[in-house]
């Protein structure tokens, strides 16, 4: 599972997140140039992440309606990811760089 450092306060916290859809890359689903992820800090390497083997819409507890965007690798730990207000916005930003339709993603049941 990805697992991501929270800034809670000035202070950092390990937190699961609570994974809400995935989808797993098919060889249709080939990068649109829209977004470039890169390496390392600005002024960095300027190296592209290599391209994500599935993507995962998740939340932080406390966190709503905040969700992120997982880029995972393929053992599914998280590469990078993007922020978004909406699981709907998170889906358009995966259409728009991958061109994920939103029939294509799997729901994660929610335990209580």
């Amino acid at each position: 599972m990805c697992v991501e450092l929270v800034r809670d306060s000035a202070r950092l916290q390990e937190v699961d997140p609570i994974v809400l859809a995935e989808v797993r890359l098919q060889p249709h689903h080939q990068p649109t140039g829209v977004t470039r992820h890169n390496l390392g800090a600005p002024g960095g390497t300027g190296a592209e992440f290599p391209r994500p083997v599935s993507l995962q819409v998740v939340q932080y507890p406390g966190d709503e309606p905040r969700v992120y965007l997982f880029y995972c690798d393929e053992s599914g730990e998280e590469m990078t990811d993007t922020d978004h207000d909406s699981v709907e916005e998170a889906f358009g930003q995966a259409c728009a760089e991958f061109g994920v339709l939103h029939h294509e993603w799997a729901w994660r049941p929610r335990n209580a």
